[in-house]
């Protein structure tokens, strides 16, 4: 494990665990791989709770960002609605109409009447009204270009975004438990390469952490418990690193909703929904500062994972433009 953090320090962020019970039960069973600047990192995390609609991607590239140091960008707070503004994250047209019309009405109500609007909204309370919309469900949300741009330009390219795709329409499942084994040498070695990851998954193969009591707990200590599955939706996650108990790979979801919060995910579930199964494809952002890329991406590609950009059906639509069709 990382020597900037202590074990219990790493469990401590995880949704219900309890840390001395776990520590208690496992001892020296347990290895910890958290990705660097974590506590700083999780502290704005939880700052930044909940995403607003179709903020998923942005959330988590605002609150590692923040975690990284960079808090203002060209006099812009660096949260997720300025990132969503440059990675042009599309959203409904409706939501903005709606938007428009409370700011009116907030404008003739007493500061706590309009605090009361506002907090009640919070989900469509956008910063910025010059987003990209579209009615199409499918292509709601931010594509990777977008993240990655918005990544890489609030950083001033002092650290790069480097998309690696998990799912091909045409060629199908690029990665194989082989190359998913890769990708958790990667998270092992995460410090090495001042290495953060962002996800983009179906959440159908993941477990659910509001609904399975203790889950992170359970997986740690190879408790039995009734598996319940997410409802099924495209959805960007921050990955926080990597945990092993025995034999067991557990990999560490900062969820975008505090419901979820921070929690674990057995590798192989991670795995399945990097893959998606929807007919759209998947992958992941690894960010690591510029010194790093080439070196990043020659392990990439010495262990075949593809260093592409996916289509997960949400277009990316330029400031010279703002809607699709």
């Amino acid at each position: 494990m990382s020597r900037h953090f202590k074990l219990e320090d790493i469990l401590g962020t995880l949704k219900d665990v309890d840390v001395e019970r776990v520590l208690r039960a496992l001892g020296g069973r347990i290895r910890a791989y958290p990705t660097p600047h974590y506590l700083e990192i999780h502290r704005e995390y939880v700052s930044e709770l909940d995403q607003k609609e179709n903020f998923c991607g942005a959330f988590a590239a605002a609150y590692i960002l923040r975690g990284l140091g960079y808090r203002l960008h060209k006099s812009e707070i660096v949260d997720q609605d300025y990132v969503a503004y440059l990675a042009r994250v599309n959203v409904d047209p409706r939501d903005l109409e709606r938007l428009r019309a409370l700011k009116r009405e907030i404008a003739c109500l007493s500061k706590e009447e309009a605090e009361e609007v506002i907090r009640e909204n919070r989900s469509i309370w956008y910063r910025f009204d010059d987003l990209p919309t579209t009615l199409k469900p499918q292509e709601l949300g931010a594509s990777p270009e977008g993240v990655i741009y918005a990544i890489q330009e609030i950083s001033m390219s002092k650290f790069k975004a480097i998309p690696v795709k998990t799912f091909s329409k045409i060629e199908g499942d690029l990665l194989t438990r082989e190359k998913m084994n890769s990708f958790l040498d990667l998270l092992r070695r995460a410090e090495e390469y001042d290495a953060q990851f962002i996800l983009n998954l179906n959440t159908k193969h993941l477990l659910d952490s509001e609904r399975i009591p203790r889950l992170s707990e359970k997986l740690l200590l190879g408790e039995e418990f009734q598996e319940i599955f997410r409802e099924g939706v495209g959805h960007y996650v921050g990955c926080g690193g990597l945990i092993e108990v025995d034999d067991r790979q557990l990999i560490i979801v900062r969820e975008t909703y505090g419901k979820y919060g921070v929690h674990l995910q057995p590798a192989e579930l991670v795995r399945r929904a990097l893959l998606r199964r929807d007919g759209r494809e998947g992958g992941i952002i690894v960010i690591t500062p510029a010194d790093f890329e080439e070196e990043v991406k020659r392990f990439l590609s010495e262990r075949g994972l593809r260093i592409e950009i996916w289509d997960n059906g949400s277009p990316y639509i330029p400031f010279t433009s703002r809607q699709t069709s």
